[in-house]
């Protein structure tokens, strides 16, 4: 989850916290400040306009933050500036603060790269951002011939029509590549487009050999912003990898086609949690709809449709309604989901918990999920999403929470929020989509709205998360548990570093004690 903990954390500790009111910015003009802006999740290219054929005018470093001046139609590309340079930046590389949609679209461009091929001949290079799967064929749905790591630079010898697959030649194995996660040199359509060689296309949603199976019993996985540190990963124990990605009315599914990608390439499941803008004041359900189609057409192992509901941040106050969540979302969401790839993981929402309710901006999580269950939730999901991320005391501890004023209230602790959830739903997996402990350990002190935290230290947090995971997994109720977070940097006001198991200078506690369950 992207989400930032001080709202939600703070909601159960300060009531006026969670009472904020949605807004309706007015759009600027392009070019102009806008309020939103993004950070970038990795090393971007700057592209003179909103494509990967456009000219590369220069870079931006991974963790910047940086005002959004305009937008494409879609939402895919960002109009920023960095420094001197003016240009463009692929939007699934970066994190969006503020409402995208409130950002004007533009077509300014510079320059489209100069094209240098012609013919049969090809002097247009790719270079892989990420190690790579050659693929027999144009999509992710071919099969896996080899690899290519990042960094190698190849010719492209041929491409598919729409120019995002790349025909090359690696180590003496022809095939197909994302071009999308190269760094092009040249211009990919004066490449000619080419069958190639290969297999054909299957009928059937995309299967990925050499991926580990998807399995009935307990599986580990980590959110990350960036895929950095797969070894870790791989290390602890992990099998899936978790993003989170905005949707907005109007945006391509293949959007996400690089996140699959990548995390197919390095050997990954992908969960994809989608939900959308903060404080939405109306939510475009069909648009949603055939937007999670698009994804799990694509190949995506696991899909969470939506997140936090019964929050104003996440769902129009006034409208919290488990109802409308099930009829209007989950269930047509699931038939669509299901339509395009059967082997998609459909998982309900994880609410935000919290006792408090003011039946207009937040609910309860206990009584939104009784609403849930009374809506039907239950046929259409294949695991009920769960969040717990604001335990300071051990798992097998339900009391002395630094924040538990003596009433015991169940979200500060893991067996009471496993309880309600379990007991809701007595005849549905879970899976926990976000569990973290944080501590300031290396980073100094925690804001005030996580004071509980200050006495979790790194080998608490490494013992707790191991003790979560074999917990769990000896219920025979969970499928699925998400580490929040592997490598987070951020620390400030939202302190997300400070749940990151990879820890300052890179260790990682952590993943030697989940690989001791895990094994």
């Amino acid at each position: 989850m992207s989400r930032p903990r001080l709202w939600r954390i703070a909601a159960l500790i300060l009531v006026l916290a969670l009472i904020v009111p949605a807004t309706g910015a007015l759009a600027a003009s392009p070019g102009q400040e806008t309020g939103v802006t993004a950070l970038t999740t990795a090393r971007l290219v700057i592209r003179s306009g909103p494509g990967r054929e456009y000219q590369d005018i220069g870079r931006v470093p991974f963790n910047t933050r940086l005002p959004v001046l305009g937008r494409n139609a879609s939402g895919s590309w960002l109009l920023i500036q960095y420094g001197g340079t003016r240009g463009w930046i692929a939007a699934w590389y970066a994190r969006i603060y503020g409402n995208l949609n409130t950002v004007p679209v533009t077509d300014e461009t510079g320059s489209a790269a100069q094209g240098t091929a012609s013919g049969g001949g090809s002097s247009v290079t790719v270079t892989p951002t990420v190690g790579l799967v050659i693929r027999s064929g144009p999509g992710t749905g071919y099969r896996r011939l080899a690899g290519i790591p990042a960094g190698v630079t190849v010719p492209v010898e041929g491409r598919n029509s729409s120019g995002t697959w790349a025909f090359i030649t690696y180590n003496g194995t022809q095939g197909w590549i994302a071009a999308w996660l190269t760094r092009i040199n040249g211009d990919i359509n004066a490449v000619p487009v080419t069958g190639g060689q290969g297999g054909s296309a299957p009928a059937a949603a995309p299967s990925y050999a050499g991926l580990p199976p998807i399995t009935r019993g307990f599986m580990l996985g980590g959110q990350t912003h960036t895929l950095d540190h797969p070894d870790a990963m791989r290390q602890a124990g992990m099998t899936w990898v978790k993003f989170q990605h905005k949707w907005s009315p109007g945006q391509d599914p293949a959007i996400l086609a690089g996140r699959i990608e990548q995390a197919h390439a390095s050997g990954f499941r992908v969960l994809l949690s989608i939900p959308g803008a903060a404080y939405p004041s109306s939510i475009d359900f069909a648009d949603y709809v055939n937007f999670v189609r698009g994804v799990a057409a694509l190949g995506a192992d696991g899909i969470e449709v939506w997140n936090e509901m019964n929050l104003s941040r996440e769902w129009p106050a006034g409208q919290i309604s488990p109802s409308s969540y099930v009829n209007n979302m989950l269930a047509p969401a699931y038939r669509a989901i299901k339509a395009a790839n059967p082997n998609t993981i459909v998982i309900a929402g994880a609410l935000a918990p919290t006792g408090v309710d003011d039946n207009y901006s937040v609910w309860s999580d206990a009584r939104y999920l009784a609403g849930m269950r009374n809506a039907g939730a239950a046929y259409y999901m294949d695991c009920l999403g769960v969040h717990y991320n604001a335990g300071a005391t051990p798992p097998d501890q339900s009391y002395g929470h630094p924040a538990d004023p003596g009433a015991g209230h169940y979200s500060w602790y893991f067996w009471p929020t496993y309880n309600l959830y379990a007991g809701t739903f007595p005849r549905t997996q879970l899976c926990y989509t976000e569990l973290g402990y944080l501590s300031p350990e290396g980073y100094g002190s925690l804001p005030p709205m996580f004071w509980w935290g200050s006495g979790t230290s790194v080998g608490e947090q490494a013992a707790w998360l191991a003790r979560s995971a074999e917990a769990l997994r000896s219920t025979g109720r969970v499928r699925l548990m998400i580490v929040f977070n592997v490598d987070f940097t951020v620390w400030g006001d939202d302190p997300q570093a400070g749940y990151a198991i990879i820890r300052p200078g890179g260790g990682c506690p952590a993943c030697d004690a989940l690989a001791g369950v895990m094994r």
